[in-house]
């Protein structure tokens, strides 16, 4: 970033593997606590669902030391959960990197954010989730979606949200010891020496109404990025108790984590000229259809996201995000998209004020997606835990 302001703005991942990196890691036996341990993350658990306000950084990654840096101030500092990106066209490989937090972290939650059903047979990543499970006991959980950047930087299309659906049914079968179908196939694991000690949560990336109605119905939470207006908020709750509905489901057994960007910066103003606080990509991923886009509007926002499949565009550009407040207010549509944005600005004080303000209106669960150099994502990061999340303890 080209300020060098403590509150610069930046916007908020086997054997073998294990073996790559314990030159940067200590000692398994220092991770693997057993039955404390695990009892100590069911109480964070638990607290989580009393409406704490819990936090998850969701990281772009550069070099392994860079990323272990921020894994660890991200432990020390009472983050809940760090996610692990899945794109080999773009970050490192996932279930090593996710190895190395385990090994190099004691507290926070580990979640591949997000995988996808397209490049990994449901078995590999069974069988990849349930070890990362043993080497941080009770602390993996699986982020999910159709595919992003792994999947459409190569060519690829997304998955079909049914595809996804049975995709999830069958890791979590794998994961409970079942036998299970899957593409017309049937097969189960054969773990003979040990066995996974729990499923292992399963969280939904949603972006419209299709599979959000999905993932109310087979997984344990979702990610959402549907817009944050009370309105929005109205509408993402309607569908989830939709699709629980259907299923003889309580919505309240779904754990909602909304997916934004914090943008620290002098003052509320300066951040809202540095950034719109989301990411509107998603509103014309795939289709615009049950995202609540007036008409009008749908063709700007298509303009506004005409880079979307760069990946140079997207995540190399330190000035993307300005780049996008720009873009849209010539485009006319900026006080529409910033009406919509959960509004996380401005100095600590004013990022604290703001979370108990979601929290009080039952949103007290934040993913903020991290971009930039090692210094801007670490500067981010110590705000959070340094000067908003002591705010709010």
């Amino acid at each position: 970033m080209r300020s060098r302001s403590p509150y610069a703005c930046a916007v908020v991942s086997f054997r073998s593997a294990v073996l790559s990196s314990l030159c940067l890691a200590r000692p398994l036996a220092a991770v693997d606590n057993g039955a404390g341990q695990q009892l100590r993350y069911e109480e964070r658990a638990r607290a989580m669902t009393s409406q704490a306000i819990e936090f998850a950084i969701n990281g772009s990654q550069d070099t392994i030391q860079d990323t272990l840096d921020l894994w660890k101030l991200c432990d020390r500092g009472g983050v809940h959960t760090f996610g692990i990106p899945d794109s080999a066209i773009r970050s490192t490989e996932l279930y090593s990197s996710t190895t190395l937090c385990a090994v190099n972290t004691s507290k926070v939650r580990i979640m591949p954010c997000v995988t996808n059903p397209l490049t990994r047979h449901p078995s590999v990543t069974a069988c990849g989730i349930a070890t990362l499970d043993a080497l941080a006991p009770g602390r993996a959980a699986l982020g999910i979606a159709t595919g992003d950047s792994s999947i459409w930087g190569v060519g690829m299309k997304p998955a079909r949200v049914e595809q996804l659906r049975e995709y999830i049914v069958a890791v979590q079968g794998l994961l409970e010891g079942k036998e299970v179908t899957y593409q017309g196939k049937t097969f189960r694991q054969h773990w003979d020496r040990w066995r996974p000690s729990r499923r292992v949560p399963v969280y939904v990336a949603c972006s419209g109404p299709k599979i959000l109605k999905m993932a109310a119905q087979v997984a344990d939470g979702v990610i959402v990025t549907m817009g944050f207006s009370d309105e929005d908020v109205a509408y993402v709750r309607s569908v989830i108790a939709e699709g629980c509905a259907e299923v003889g489901r309580d919505p309240k057994e779904l754990d909602i984590w909304w997916n934004a960007y914090v943008v620290f910066a002098p003052s509320i103003e300066e951040a809202k000229s540095k950034s719109l606080g989301w990411s509107m990509s998603w509103l014309a991923m795939t289709t615009m259809e049950g995202k609540r886009i007036p008409e009008e509007y749908r063709e700007k926002l298509e303009r506004l996201t005409l880079d979307k499949h760069d990946i140079s565009a997207v995540y190399a550009n330190p000035d993307r995000h300005a780049v996008l407040v720009e873009r849209s207010r010539e485009l006319g549509i900026h006080d529409w998209l910033l009406s919509r944005s959960p509004q996380i600005f401005g100095r600590p004080e004013d990022i604290a004020r703001r979370m108990r303000e979601l929290a009080a209106k039952g949103m007290p669960h934040w993913m903020f997606y991290i971009t930039g150099a090692k210094e801007a994502r670490t500067t981010l990061v110590q705000n959070l835990t340094q000067g908003v999340i002591p705010r709010l303890r």
